[in-house]
């Protein structure tokens, strides 16, 4: 049985062993041409990197012919999040010339893009409302308010990318209340959206605007559902 030749690339400080096999495979590459070249340089059998060494396991395990993508949250090098980490292999594959490596990494690197425009692009239904009080009023009695003399009301859709501009930005959200008082606060928004619904809708948050007037509070209340 032929013994396939090793190979040594220390990456930063870190020595990982290739074979012949690995350098052949997705070729030709950096590798074949720093092994296996005509030149005299390429007679060598240990090279220095000064690249990601996590990412250089990945790309170890590529030529092994292992599949590595998606990445795993345990390959994913620590300072790195895992659209960087993608995006940082995808620069390694371009710079040791492994074609096949950068076409995945491309797939799936349109796979994000897209699937950002699709949660960008969804849609979201803010049911608007105008109505006075003289305070003290609790939620429950301004929801009453709210629903059965409103000043005006109105509804439009808008998209996820809205709800990151202002007022949206720093409406409430469910999951911020807790104990009695704070899910009766849910719930009564809750109630409201289902009124002016007739079903139940996913509540995705709220936001109340308040000045007072003459004669008491003008709230301007924008209630956000999923769609």
């Amino acid at each position: 049985m032929e013994c396939d030749t090793s190979y040594t690339v220390t990456v930063r400080g870190t020595d990982i062993l290739l074979t012949k096999s690995q350098i052949e495979y997705d070729s030709p590459n950096y590798f074949t041409t720093c092994f296996l070249g005509d030149f005299k340089e390429s007679q060598t059998r240990h090279i220095k990197l000064s690249r990601d060494p996590d990412l250089f396991l990945i790309i170890s395990d590529y030529l092994c012919g292992y599949k590595v993508l998606p990445l795993n949250d345990r390959v994913i090098p620590k300072r790195m999040s895992p659209e960087l980490a993608l995006e940082n292999l995808r620069a390694d594959a371009e710079f040791y010339q492994l074609d096949n490596l950068i076409k995945e990494c491309d797939k799936f690197l349109l796979g994000e893009i897209l699937q950002s425009g699709t949660e960008n692009r969804k849609e979201y239904l803010v049911l608007g409302c105008e109505y006075k009080y003289h305070p003290p009023v609790p939620i429950d009695k301004q929801m009453d308010i709210a629903m059965g003399s409103p000043i005006s009301q109105w509804r439009t859709k808008v998209t996820a990318e809205k709800l990151t501009e202002s007022p949206f930005d720093e409406m409430k959200r469910p999951q911020d209340f807790r104990g009695f008082t704070g899910l009766q606060i849910v719930g009564e928004i809750e109630r409201y959206a289902r009124t002016m619904m007739g079903f139940e809708p996913q509540l995705v948050g709220w936001h109340i605007d308040t000045s007072p007037i003459n004669y008491g509070i003008r709230s301007l209340l924008m209630v956000v559902v999923a769609v």
